[in-house]
């Protein structure tokens, strides 16, 4: 484009880890299992990791606000708020497109979408690039280039105004990274945990105990043994029915030994190990070994300011950077909405409701709106109750 290109100061066609997985190959490991974006999903607590944080912003509310003054004004009908919340294409829904965008940001540390424009200049479409399909480069200028390939293998070069590029945990402020990436050796580890243990299912014998005989049984007396045992004591029909043994046997179980346990034990010290790659707690990656009622509610909590916050911020002043132009930047902003992820029980929600309503924080018709409940007349008016009460106080205090 103009030549703009031609003058290249810093490349990022991929880095090496991407690199051997677009060859269908993987970073090798220190347990020797080679991981990429596709293979560490696999891994369960992976894919329930990225599943949790990208399903979550994904479904929250954005919106596009003006400043004026002290207040602020939600803008239905800005392009930003039509492109989040109406339609960011013709074949995606605002979920699927947040979705997929937080997806690859997650698992391979960038996440890319083509901005489209009318003629107005404002943008009107947004279109996913696959990561495997860009690279971004560092132009002489500072700017930051984009070289584009499209599904008919042609190239496409593209300005920084035409991309709208997420980044996770940059070194450099050009290409993020990952935490599949960065802490491969742990999802290798996990890996190679799973695959153990497949392989002692498919191939190993665990007997849960043992019938001790006081004397050699012959051929027909040994599959007689077999078939009672088969047919008596197997199938979920026959579950806990009382073993009845005679001739001298002897039932001997056998126990879990030490070296299973430990194997149980450091399967889940990876769940654990994931969630800190994600900052999550392992509540999310649906592991309540040591989860309590209250603890529960002090992890959702967390989850928002330490889990997803960052996320949110990252997004908003992304979407920003890139909605709203230059000129407009300082009168308008795009924020998520996250008072659903703090959603209290009724009987904690309506008690901040009779708060907000006695102090004139919010009229009754509000709150019924955000019960999904229709308004009434004079539901609208405004509680003077706090201002009654200041005035009491004061009279009695002259």
């Amino acid at each position: 484009m103009f030549g703009l290109f031609k003058r290249s100061a810093h490349t990022h066609p991929t880095d090496t880890y991407e690199l051997l997985k677009s060859i269908g190959l993987g970073t090798p490991t220190t347990s020797g299992k080679l991981v990429n974006s596709e293979v560490a999903q696999t891994l369960p607590a992976v894919y329930c990791a990225v599943a949790t944080i990208a399903e979550a912003i994904a479904a929250l509310p954005i919106h596009t606000y003006r400043k004026d003054g002290d207040e602020r004004m939600r803008q239905t009908q800005h392009h930003a708020e039509r492109l989040l919340n109406v339609a960011p294409n013709d074949y995606q829904t605002p979920y699927d497109f947040k979705l997929a965008l937080l997806r690859a940001v997650l698992l391979r540390g960038n996440g890319y979408a083509k901005i489209t424009f009318d003629g107005t200049g404002k943008p009107n479409g947004l279109h996913l690039i696959h990561p495997d399909s860009i690279i971004v480069e560092q132009l002489a200028s500072g700017r930051i280039g984009y070289r584009m390939t499209d599904k008919q293998g042609k190239f496409h070069n593209l300005l920084q105004e035409e991309v709208l590029h997420i980044r996770y945990h940059s070194d450099d402020g050009i290409f993020g990274k990952s935490p599949v990436s960065v802490c491969r050796d742990s999802i290798g580890l996990g890996l190679a945990q799973s695959e153990f243990g497949a392989g002692q299912f498919k191939n190993g014998v665990s007997p849960t105990g043992v019938i001790e005989f006081d004397k050699f049984l012959n051929d027909k007396q040994r599959e007689n043994v077999k078939q009672s045992l088969k047919d008596q004591y197997t199938g979920s029909s026959n579950a806990g029915k009382t073993l009845v043994l005679e001739g001298g046997s002897n039932w001997k179980p056998i126990g879990l030994s030490n070296q299973d346990a430990e194997w149980l034990k450091s399967r889940l010290f990876t769940v654990s190990d994931i969630a800190r790659m994600f900052k999550l707690s392992p509540i999310f990656l649906q592991d309540y070994s040591n989860s309590t009622y209250s603890n529960f509610g002090e992890a959702s909590r967390a989850f928002l300011s330490q889990s997803l916050r960052p996320w949110l911020t990252n997004l908003q002043q992304a979407f920003s950077s890139r909605l709203i132009s230059d000129r407009n930047r300082s009168q308008y902003t795009i924020e998520f909405e996250t008072k659903d992820l703090l959603r209290a029980t009724a009987e904690e929600r309506f008690k901040n409701y009779e708060t907000a309503i006695s102090i004139g924080m919010m009229s009754p018709n509000e709150c019924r709106r955000a019960e999904n409940l229709p308004s009434y007349v004079g539901g609208d008016e405004m509680s003077q109750s706090w201002k009654q009460q200041s005035e009491q106080g004061n009279d009695t205090d002259s």
